[in-house]
């Protein structure tokens, strides 16, 4: 099972912030650490504001610092959110369309895979952020 770049880069930001010697950090500072894109970072962290794990602060002391506690979130439900919002289904069957897939109604792969997914997801939500820091 892969995950989204985006969902890759989503966790990266929030580790990174959660390391001990890490109070902030600009978008810059974590993209050039992790040697990635400015812009995907950039995306992820935008994100990531938006749906309050993190604080973004303007001006000369701002950057981006986790806005709560690592032992508080929770790695399922982040990496759920975030697959959701990358809009990149697990296998076409999976699109809200249905998918183009000429197999959809005859297979059973569909309903094997969401237990697979969903197994993953409910692994993933037995760890916190400060879990795997």
């Amino acid at each position: 099972m892969n995950i989204t770049t985006f969902s890759d880069y989503a966790l990266r930001i929030m580790i990174f912030l959660a390391t001990p010697t890490t109070k902030k950090a600009t978008a810059k500072h974590i993209a050039e650490a992790h040697e990635v894109s400015f812009h995907h970072i950039a995306k992820a962290a935008q994100w990531l504001t938006r749906e309050g794990y993190i604080t973004s602060e303007r001006g000369r002391t701002g950057g981006l610092s986790l806005k709560k506690k690592p032992n508080t979130i929770n790695i399922g439900e982040l990496l759920r959110s975030a697959e959701n919002f990358s809009g990149s289904p697990l296998v076409d069957c999976f699109k809200q369309s249905g998918g183009t897939c000429s197999l959809r109604n005859g297979c059973g792969l569909k309903s094997a895979l969401s237990k697979a997914q969903s197994s993953f997801y409910e692994t993933l939500a037995g760890y916190t952020l400060a879990d795997i820091t």
